[in-house]
């Protein structure tokens, strides 16, 4: 995804069975490293920004074209996450990369507006997924423990979610949908006190 000119030429080489595309999904994304941002590595920020920011660009400059011979109904669907609206540690790069996701899919809704082409940022929260394991660097151990005792969502939730999105009657747009566990929710604030008991 990376690749723009290997984007370029797989999307030229559809089968004329795929044609006209009428849907895009942006799935592909990842983090990693959970630990404070002063603990991470370089090389781990420009993986998530290569993957999540430029892939995603790439995918939908190439795919373009496409969608807009297919025109009314068609549909971009930019898989971000609850981390591009709400902030919380160790979310450094991966968070700012799906706030990405968010706007990239808002300015593209205003820059197709009267092509047809619909745009959504999905957001998803918790989801027990092999995302995780990748984040983790496969230590399964650490994955499992973050859905232990809770029910988070499935793979399945969020294809029926897209699924909904494609298929809603063309004149319909759904901006941005955040689904999460019921389970879930957000966090308190975090606030910096002084340590008055040691003094």
């Amino acid at each position: 995804m990376c690749d723009s000119d290997a984007v370029t030429q797989a999307l030229s080489q559809l089968p004329e069975t795929l044609l006209p595309l009428t849907c895009l999904i942006n799935n592909a994304g990842l983090a990693l490293a959970p630990e404070p941002a002063p603990q991470v590595s370089l090389s781990d920020w420009h993986t998530m920004i290569d993957t999540n920011i430029t892939g995603l660009v790439n995918v939908t400059h190439a795919a373009m074209p496409h969608l807009l011979a297919a025109g009314e109904g068609a549909s971009i669907l930019n898989l971000g996450s609850v981390a591009g609206q709400w902030p919380y540690p160790g979310s450094h790069v991966y968070g700012a990369s799906k706030a990405f996701v968010q706007q990239f899919s808002y300015n593209l809704r205003c820059d197709l507006q009267g092509t047809g082409v619909r745009v959504t940022d999905l957001a998803p929260g918790m989801a027990e997924t092999e995302f995780t394991l990748v984040r983790t660097k496969g230590n399964k151990d650490a994955s499992d423990a973050l859905y232990k005792g809770t029910t988070p969502l499935q793979a399945e939730d969020i294809a029926e979610q897209l699924y909904y999105l494609a298929t809603l009657p063309a004149h319909i747009n759904i901006n941005r949908l955040e689904i999460m566990p019921v389970r879930q929710t957000w966090a308190p604030f975090a606030i910096e006190r002084d340590d008055t008991q040691s003094r």
